[in-house]
């Protein structure tokens, strides 16, 4: 069993590796020269530290929620007011959205910046794919390995036999 720093370990190095497909995948799709690299990566960075500002603030309320919920103690004005706090932080994530990419006009051209306006989309879908498939390759390698048990002699008797 892995303990909490070695947990955190790995949430940080698979953070860090995300991290480092995206700014390459960016580069790659806005076909970024060097000198734009420079100047977009920077506030792109800081663009994320915001988004994840407010992301962490949206994750809290829902812990919050869970936990009145698992103690039975909601009532209908803390779950109006939780959902009302939620869906100011999604208009400000929006917002922040929409602020980042119409203030690269200085930096991006027009293709560069509907490209990057659309890369979110992009990236989740082929990240949902890829998910997907790696969770379609576990089943299957369960499932072979429950064959694999049930040939060994270890075969679950069924009704008649």
């Amino acid at each position: 069993m892995m303990d909490q720093d070695e947990m955190g370990h790995d949430d940080g190095e698979r953070r860090q590796r995300m991290e480092s497909m995206m700014i390459w995948r960016l580069t790659e799709e806005l076909d970024l020269k060097t000198e734009q690299a420079e100047k977009f990566f920077p506030r792109f960075r800081e663009h994320r530290k915001n988004l994840d500002e407010i992301r962490d603030q949206e994750r809290e309320i829902g812990k919050t929620l869970r936990g009145k919920l698992k103690d039975e103690s909601l009532n209908k004005s803390e779950v109006t007011t939780a959902v009302k706090k939620i869906t100011s932080l999604r208009k400000k994530q929006a917002d922040v959205e929409e602020k980042f990419i119409l203030g690269m006009d200085d930096l991006l051209d027009v293709v560069q910046m509907t490209k990057l306006g659309m890369f979110k989309q992009k990236m989740m879908r082929e990240m949902g794919g890829e998910m997907r498939k790696r969770g379609n390759e576990k089943k299957k390698m369960k499932k072979m390995k429950k064959m694999n048990r049930q040939r060994g002699g270890h075969r679950k008797r069924g009704f008649w036999n």
